[in-house]
């Protein structure tokens, strides 16, 4: 499995979809995603070994802004598989921002 890490202080809402985005117009797909509060999210991905290249570009244009090691391991990745093959993976995304913590109000379970 790809695993990328970026940091980035775009807004997060924004920079969520813009993930969406260039997963589907390379070819691959969202298969979930977990978010952190409104500090992190990871997102799980499929893309074709061809698309990965343009994959990295469009979250960079999205003001993600990708680590060195997992700008290696994507670049080892497109060079050893065939543009057709499908690779798992995974992209952790931290905001830097001033915001507080996001809370969320849990209801209680009766019983």
């Amino acid at each position: 499995m790809l695993m990328l890490s970026a940091v980035t202080r775009a807004n997060r809402h924004g920079v969520m979809r813009e993930i969406d985005d260039a997963a589907v117009s390379c070819g691959g797909w969202i298969e979930g995603h977990t978010l952190f509060s409104n500090v992190a999210a990871t997102f799980r991905f499929v893309l074709p070994a061809g698309g990965l290249e343009a994959f990295a570009a469009r979250i960079a244009a999205a003001g993600l802004q990708l680590d060195g090691a997992g700008l290696a391991a994507l670049s080892k990745r497109v060079a050893s598989a065939a543009a057709d093959d499908e690779l798992p993976g995974a992209l952790a995304v931290t905001f830097v921002h001033d915001e507080p913590d996001l809370r969320r109000e849990i209801p209680a379970v009766p019983g």
